[in-house]
C-alpha cells in the first residue's frame, strides 16, 4: 500500500461516526383539531404541558366534564367554581403557587336564551345577581375572561400553564373572533400563546326560528394553552411526558 492510500485509509478509520439522530418513528401524537368533546381531548393537552403531580386550579370545575377521562390522582386538583363559593376573579391561592389554571367560562352572550342545548350561557352563570359587570354584551363576555387572566397570573408559577377554552360567536351581527382577542389581549399581560386546540362538536347545532343567515354557525371552540412568561428559552416540552 502506497504511503498516500495509507493516509487515506488511516483518515477514515479515525472519523468519528455520524450519530443517528434520537426518537423512533411514529404517528401516535397529539394533534391540534379534534371531532369530538372536549373531556377527549384535554386529557391529551395536559399531557403535552402539565407534568403529574402538578398542582392544578380548575376554577370553572362545574360538574368536572373536562376531567371525566383523566385518572385520578395523576394531579393536585383544586376543583372550585361560583357554586362553591369561588371567583375566578378572586382566588384564595397565595402569588405563584400553581403549576396550571384551568378555565372554561360562560363564553357566549345569548339574549333570550337563544344558545343551542349544551351551549355555555352568560346570562345562565355569570349574570348581574350572581357576578356584577357594567359591560354589555360580547364586551362584557371579554371582561369576564380578562379579568380571570389577570388573577390567574398572579397565582401562576413562572412558565405555569394557563389552559383557556372559549368560541367565536356573531353578536349584533358583527363577527366576534373571540380566540383572536384573547391571545393580543394575554400577550400583554405576560403570557405566551404556546398551543391552540380545534374542538369541532360532532352534533349539527340547530335554531328555533331562522329568517336569514348572514354568517357560518359556529360548530367548533378552541383550548388555547397560555404560558406565563418566565423570562427563559421557550417551551421545549416535558421531559418525561406520560401519555393520556
Amino acid at each position: 500500500m502506497s504511503d498516500r492510500s495509507a493516509e487515506t485509509s488511516s483518515a477514515r478509520s479515525g472519523r468519528k461516526k455520524r450519530k443517528s439522530p434520537d426518537g423512533v418513528p411514529t404517528n401516535a401524537l397529539v394533534f391540534s383539531a379534534h371531532v369530538g368533546r372536549n373531556d377527549l381531548v384535554f386529557p391529551q393537552i395536559l399531557s403535552l404541558y402539565i407534568a403529574p403531580g402538578s398542582t392544578v386550579a380548575d376554577v370553572t370545575f362545574g360538574k368536572g366534564v373536562f376531567w371525566r377521562n383523566v385518572p385520578r390522582g395523576r394531579y393536585r386538583l383544586f376543583a372550585t367554581d361560583l357554586a362553591t363559593g369561588t371567583d375566578c376573579r378572586k382566588l384564595p391561592y397565595a402569588d405563584r403557587s400553581l403549576d396550571c389554571v384551568v378555565f372554561d367560562p360562560p363564553y357566549m352572550h345569548t339574549p333570550g336564551g337563544t344558545a343551542h342545548v349544551g351551549h355555555q350561557n352568560y346570562e345562565g352563570y355569570y349574570r348581574n345577581n350572581q357576578a356584577a359587570s357594567t359591560s354589555k354584551y360580547h364586551e362584557a363576555v371579554l371582561v369576564l375572561y380578562f379579568d380571570a387572566a389577570r388573577e390567574a397570573f398572579r397565582v401562576l408559577k413562572p412558565g405555569g400553564a394557563y389552559i383557556v377554552k372559549c368560541q367565536d360567536e356573531v353578536c349584533a351581527n358583527r363577527q366576534r373572533l373571540t380566540h383572536v382577542e384573547l391571545i393580543n389581549e394575554l400577550a400583554t399581560r405576560g403570557f405566551v400563546a404556546e398551543d391552540l386546540f380545534i374542538v369541532v362538536r360532532t352534533g349539527k347545532p340547530g335554531v328555533s326560528r331562522l329568517l336569514t343567515q348572514a354568517h357560518a354557525r359556529k360548530n367548533h371552540s378552541y383550548f388555547i394553552v397560555f404560558l406565563k412568561s418566565s423570562g427563559k428559552s421557550r417551551w421545549k416540552g416535558l421531559p418525561r411526558r406520560t401519555v393520556p
